[in-house]
């Protein structure tokens, strides 16, 4: 309790270990808190006009995030989109209706501001979605027509909200819990024992799943075991990561400096906002050593998925490398009297 104690002598640890941890998990959150963005303006332009067509934007409009406005040539709807009057034109072919009904593939032409993530993101999904339904209806026709009855039914895993927040929070909560540790070590040093450390930022991940997760409903399929192996290691890694970084820094401003620095890369990096695939892979070898790299795609499986700590070893054994390695590291350190120790002062 002493050493616990000594987390509110320092003005600075208490910025960090305490105020930061809980500001951050509302603060970041609240501008996504609507869920997703409602009565977006989509010129719709219809080079048809017949009753399929008039029933694909009846779809279209279905949708309860966006307004639908009708133009009746397609370069009044290009002026409206560089405008920002309309933010997607959905631009339907002469002889869509001739073309479907004939079984052959129809365009539909999809022209989007791409600068708005969310906006994008949105009016993309109800396209696909009424065109989806469109051809479904035309498919369900002809089975009932064959007398061959079909049941279609949608079910979106994992995020049925489609909320932005419930994809993106729980991978920064993460990366907060990392790097508020690490720099509250390097503020610290080895005047706190290692387990006040892990049972402080066990009451803070208790605190996230008890009430940050609830007031923004959130995904929370992960099971007590599954949470407390994963928390474990996750700590241990990340501590033993303060730990060694704590000997380079001996002014408190450089540590926060570069460590708050790094929280941006090191949450695109590692994968879970950008495809893995397109991401250097000198990269990943860099960023073994970050404990947020493994941590992420393992609480967002366990978390957000209701994956098993045994289905997520890989990620598990990664973190306890990752403690590892720092944990000799330091040893190499102090017992070498290097240089490298007086480096930031």
């Amino acid at each position: 309790m002493k050493s616990w104690l000594l987390f509110f002598k320092d003005r600075n640890a208490v910025l960090v270990l305490a105020v930061a941890v809980i500001l951050y998990a509302f603060y970041y959150p609240l501008p996504y808190l609507n869920g997703v963005v409602r009565d977006i303006p989509v010129a719709v332009v219809d080079f048809d006009n017949t009753a399929m067509s008039r029933q694909l934007i009846g779809f279209f409009d279905a949708s309860s995030n966006l307004k639908v406005l009708a133009y009746e040539d397609i370069n009044s709807a290009k002026r409206a989109l560089a405008s920002e009057k309309v933010y997607s034109i959905l631009e339907i072919s002469a002889g869509f209706e001739r073309e479907v009904r004939a079984g052959r593939s129809s365009t539909i032409g999809l022209f989007s501001n791409g600068s708005y993530f969310m906006v994008h993101s949105e009016i993309s999904r109800a396209v696909l979605l009424a065109a989806t339904t469109m051809g479904v209806g035309v498919r369900l026709a002809r089975t009932q027509t064959d007398g061959m009855p079909m049941q279609v039914g949608t079910k979106t895993m994992f995020n049925g909200s489609m909320r932005y927040d419930n994809y993106v929070v729980p991978a920064v909560l993460i990366v907060i819990m990392q790097q508020t540790m690490v720099i509250g070590i390097c503020i610290l040093g080895a005047a706190v024992r290692r387990f006040v450390y892990i049972l402080h930022y066990s009451l803070i991940l208790c605190f996230y799943l008890l009430v940050v997760y609830p007031f923004f409903g959130f995904n929370a399929f992960g099971k007590l075991f599954d949470i407390a192996i994963f928390a474990l290691v996750f700590f241990a890694a990340c501590m033993e990561m303060g730990f060694f970084f704590a000997r380079f820094f001996k002014q408190k401003e450089s540590v926060m400096q570069i460590f708050l620095f790094a929280s941006l890369p090191f949450l695109f990096i590692s994968g879970f906002s950008w495809p893995k695939s397109s991401i250097p892979e000198y990269l990943h070898y860099a960023l073994f050593w970050v404990p947020c790299e493994h941590a992420i795609p393992a609480w967002i499986s366990i978390q957000q998925m209701g994956a098993t700590a045994g289905e997520m070893h890989v990620e598990i054994i990664s973190l306890g490398a990752v403690a590892i390695g720092y944990s000799i590291l330091s040893l190499i350190f102090d017992q070498s009297k290097t240089p490298l120790r007086t480096m930031y002062r």
